[in-house]
């Protein structure tokens, strides 16, 4: 997760200035100036830090929010007995990030407990309903690269984790190679 994590933290994010900023050094860059009202990409942690600071917010489009959650959760439940659907290849990590700001913001202001409960909820169920999925697919044998490519990175991990432990159990079992 940490690598797929750094790697997500350096892809490029959509940001709008709220106020001008100033020339600035921040790591190994030089930032700036940028005027207000200004949009611009850069990588997402700069672009969380200039966020936090008051300096510029997030594209309206580009943020995860209760109502994208609750988006894809109805997708989600009413996939049933199709095929696993495709989620953005960054849907773990913007839902981690989501429920983390949820929890800080949850400790300033007791009235976002709420928002944190139902975001908590709807985040279990479907990974639950994924989860299942994924561990269907793995014991089934073969995947096809359509269905793959309806995968995050930590869903072929675990796909090929869970794969991994029931062909060591059929080994186990039958007491040879399986044929899967």
């Amino acid at each position: 997760m940490e690598i797929v994590d750094t790697e997500l933290e350096n892809s490029p994010s959509r940001i709008n200035f709220l106020r001008d900023f100033p020339e600035t050094r921040m790591a190994d860059r030089v930032l700036g100036p940028y005027r207000i009202g200004q949009e611009l990409e850069l990588p997402l942690w700069i672009s969380q830090h200039l966020v936090q600071t008051g300096y510029a917010r997030f594209r309206d489009d580009d943020q995860f929010n209760l109502k994208v959650l609750s988006s894809i959760h109805f997708r989600e439940t009413l996939a049933g007995a199709r095929p696993i659907s495709k989620l953005q290849h960054d849907f773990y990590f913007r839902l981690r990030r989501f429920l983390r700001d949820l929890h800080s913001q949850e400790a300033k202001d007791r009235s976002k407990g709420r928002d944190l409960d139902k975001a908590l909820n709807l985040a279990n169920d479907i990974v639950s309903i994924r989860v299942r999925q994924i561990s269907s697919l793995a014991a089934s044998g073969e995947v096809s690269s359509e269905l793959l490519s309806n995968l995050t990175l930590e869903e072929r991990a675990l796909l090929e984790f869970v794969r991994k432990n029931v062909d060591l159990w059929k080994r186990d079992i039958l007491g040879r190679e399986s044929s899967d």
